[in-house]
């Protein structure tokens, strides 16, 4: 019988309810983890630890460590990609592939100094996000783009954030928007029809609220979905679109007008959907 936790830990992975957002299972995994990612078979999640530059391989429900690699580096995007694990070093200016069953190390892709999200664009590319104004690719190309974190495909374009400038920027750099209100986008992600999710953050980002949107590229409408403070991340899983609203201590449910609060006071910074087995991961951080 699955254990609920009555409180949260301050680093570590929280399980969910994908669809009542009731808590099954927590464990304390690494000190300072920032992302999270789950196999397509929804029996593992993979977790960056940032400053012991560690990843775990984590395995669900049961939430136990199979094997924990040192990456060094920081490590802060994880991509599973043909059958390997693609981990951003944010310090390290690199990319490395590890084996998804072991952790062994495979190899490693030089990339722009300070690498963040990393995603596979439109023709399956893996593309990084450059916080210097730049998409790179593992075959040593680059393009243009924001100065950001964020990086994510939808709606047959590769989009980038530019942090300082509040703007979202096409890979390539060919077009330009501005958010709809004065918040700092950090995340993106690919929503319902083609749209793209953006998490943003105020400017003070545990302080002032940041925003949570939806655009429509074709229309170029914007669509305000929450204004939490800090959104770390932003994702859609089905008709629910999730948000880890780190400076509230909660993780926001929103489908359509409604909005329900998921564990509350958690320090969430990262989350990840696995509908295979029904629930929500949680990357939590107090320290963040």
């Amino acid at each position: 019988m699955a254990r609920i936790p009555q409180t949260y830990p301050d680093t570590g992975l929280v399980l969910l309810s994908l669809q009542g957002g009731s808590p099954l299972e927590a464990a304390r995994i690494g000190s300072d983890p920032v992302a999270v990612i789950v196999s397509d078979d929804g029996r593992t999640a993979y977790v960056a630890d940032s400053s012991p530059g560690d990843v775990y391989a984590v395995s669900l429900p049961g939430m136990r460590v199979a094997w924990k690699s040192h990456v060094g580096g920081a490590p802060f995007g994880l991509l599973v990609h043909q059958g390997r694990l693609l981990v951003t070093l944010f310090d390290g200016g690199a990319v490395v592939e590890l084996d998804l069953a072991t952790g062994q190390k495979l190899s490693s892709h030089a990339v722009s100094q300070g690498p963040a999200a990393i995603t596979a664009d439109q023709s399956g590319k893996v593309a990084v996000a450059g916080t210097r104004g730049e998409v790179d690719h593992l075959d040593g190309t680059s393009l243009p783009a924001g100065h950001g974190f964020g990086i994510a495909s939808a709606g047959g374009t590769l989009w980038t954030a530019d942090y300082e400038r509040a703007e979202l920027v096409t890979a390539g750099g060919g077009l330009r928007v501005g958010l709809p209100l004065p918040v700092f986008p950090f995340w993106l992600a690919p929503g319902a029809a083609g749209s793209l999710l953006i998490a943003a953050e105020g400017p003070s980002e545990d302080i002032d609220p940041g925003g949570v949107f939806s655009y429509e590229s074709v229309s170029g409408a914007f669509r305000t979905l929450a204004q939490p403070r800090d959104p770390d991340q932003v994702l859609e899983s089905g008709s629910t679109v999730f948000v880890a609203a780190h400076g509230d201590r909660v993780v926001l449910a929103i489908r359509g007008a409604r909005t329900e609060k998921w564990a509350l006071g958690s320090a969430a910074v990262a989350i990840a959907a696995d509908p295979p087995l029904g629930v929500l991961v949680v990357t939590v951080n107090s320290h963040e």
